[in-house]
């Protein structure tokens, strides 16, 4: 059934590798496979219309484009490599005017991904504590008691209506008027009531004696009856409410592992205007394909590289919604060369400090995002717990069950102290996000094993031009300071000499008086270009 939602107000974007490719992401032995695999892929994604009247929300839409890829979710044993859909979604009453809404939104999509990475290291080893626990009182005796408080009352009901037959035989009109009366609105007062009734007229000499007895022996059975019902109901109340079956399931995991070359394949962001939330979700790839990648640039091993059709990281990025564009992403450009990239995004409006501000953090985020795809030590750890009681009603009565759950997460994806080549800023640009109507700074930083590899010989080389400088300065400072202990020794050598000095006064120009006059500065644009030569680059 469609959900229908009045008002809605409601983009996807989705950041989908146009020129995705499974054999990016397959290891080379399954090669032979692919074809029918890498058509499948190269097949545009059709995403359905979005109207007023449905939403999709954006975990669905990511479902949606696996479906069209042919992609499952999980391990595959056959292509090597686990696709996992995760999605954060933050309460807000209307992006719109949320000042703080795109620093949440970059937020949770970072989360997203990081809950996308723990399920990848919790596939490769899960540590598990689990227990299921019942308890339950050896005897019920509220149980006992309640089976007992039932039968008095059927007792009860039976002395009941013998009275009320006895009664239509004395007061014929009485009894009609019983007729009407419940069991319900039978109450002790009212048959005390019946019962003096009945005393005053079975006292006279006119009742036979057989009626008599039999009087007698209801009232008492009554009688009987409802002092017993009122002392299990006092036995019944004094232990009224206590468990009477507690039942606890509870597990704990704990998962963690070096991850190399994470990768978002696509990301979606869906607003539900009816129930005032906002959700991301990634798609997330892992495969040893994609940890050989990273390791290489980490290691600066040498990679073999090949041609093939695809176009520079710098052209594919053009192509992607910057707008949805936030954590780590990896391309196999047209050299064939594997960029690991991290994108970011914060908020361009008000005071130009504050611009600033977002931009610098928006440059850290997305060279960190860049380094997490690389490499990040990932450990996640959760606890789940469900408790269920039972305890004791009324007599007669149903028993009442409660049940109680908690849920806490420990998640984190951290590097220390890493060493990364090769990392370089590849896009920047403001835009307006469709949602929020928000203008928002997106930059993209990446790293590729060719650059990682040339970063690394220029970083020797660097240093090698740098020691070479420090050395030739070092001997020039030591021709210095001979020089200036000859020039020293030389002052005060016995040498006269006399030294003509001319005393005069500087000419001083006129100072020149110029009015200056307030003029309102217009908008305008300046460039420093200076004449250059590539080659020098």
């Amino acid at each position: 059934m469609k959900k229908i939602l009045t008002p809605l107000a409601l983009a996807i974007g989705l950041a989908i590798l146009p020129a995705a490719n499974a054999a990016d992401f397959i290891a080379k032995e399954a090669d032979p496979a692919l074809e029918a695999v890498a058509e499948l892929t190269e097949q545009p994604y059709q995403q359905q219309e979005i109207t007023e009247e449905v939403y999709v929300s954006a975990e669905d839409q990511l479902r949606d484009l696996m479906k069209t890829r042919g992609w499952g979710q999980g391990w595959d044993a056959n292509k090597k490599r686990i696709f996992v859909v995760h999605s954060e979604s933050f309460d807000n009453e209307d992006p719109t005017y949320d000042d703080s809404f795109i620093a949440k939104r970059s937020m949770f999509s970072t989360l997203a991904v990081m809950g996308a990475k723990a399920k990848v290291v919790e596939f490769m080893r899960t540590q598990m504590t689990a227990a299921d626990q019942l308890s339950a009182p050896g005897t019920n005796v509220y149980a006992e008691l309640n089976e007992q408080f039932l039968k008095i009352q059927k007792k009860i009901a039976s002395s009941e209506k013998a009275l009320a037959k006895l009664l239509a035989e004395v007061d014929a009109a009485e009894a009609e008027k019983l007729k009407g009366v419940t069991l319900e609105d039978r109450t002790k007062a009212f048959m005390d009531a019946l019962i003096k009734r009945l005393d005053t007229a079975y006292s006279s000499g006119d009742i036979e004696e057989k009626k008599r007895k039999a009087y007698q022996k209801a009232k008492t059975r009554y009688e009987e009856a409802m002092a017993e019902h009122e002392d299990i109901v006092a036995k019944a109340e004094a232990i009224k409410g206590s468990v009477a079956l507690e039942a606890t399931s509870a597990v704990e995991t704990l998962a963690k592992a070096p991850l190399m070359g994470t990768s978002i394949l696509a990301q979606a962001e869906s607003w539900n205007a009816e129930e005032e939330r906002y959700e991301v979700a990634v798609l997330t790839v892992w495969s040893p394909k994609l940890e050989e990648g990273a390791k290489a640039i980490l290691t600066g091993e040498e990679q073999d590289t090949k041609p093939k059709k695809a176009l520079s990281v710098q052209e594919w990025l053009d192509t992607q919604d910057a707008a949805t564009l936030v954590g780590p992403r990896s391309y196999v450009d047209n050299k064939g060369d594997r960029w690991f990239i991290g994108a970011y995004a914060m908020p361009v409006s008000g005071s130009s400090s504050k611009i600033r501000k977002n931009k610098g953090i928006a440059d850290l985020m997305a060279k960190k995002e860049a380094v997490m795809a690389l490499y990040s030590d990932m450990e996640t750890q959760k606890q789940a717990e469900i408790a269920l009681q039972t305890r004791s009603g009324e007599l007669g009565g149903k028993d009442h069950t409660e049940v109680a759950t908690s849920f806490a997460e420990t998640t984190r994806q951290a590097v220390e102290n890493r060493q990364v080549n090769g990392m370089s800023q590849l896009m920047s640009k403001t835009v307006t996000h469709p949602i929020s109507n928000e203008k928002i700074y997106v930059i993209a930083y990446g790293v590729s094993g060719q650059s990682a590899a040339e970063a690394l010989k220029l970083s020797y080389s660097t240093y090698q031009s740098a020691t070479k400088a420090n050395l030739s300065n070092s001997v020039k400072q030591v021709v210095a300071d001979k020089l200036e202990q000859s020039l020293e020794a030389s002052k005060k050598a016995d040498v006269e000499a006399s030294v003509g000095t001319d005393s005069g006064v500087m000419p001083t120009k006129a100072a020149n008086t110029v009015s200056h006059k307030k003029v309102a500065t217009s908008s305008n644009t300046l460039l420093n270009a200076p004449t250059i030569d590539e080659d020098d680059f």
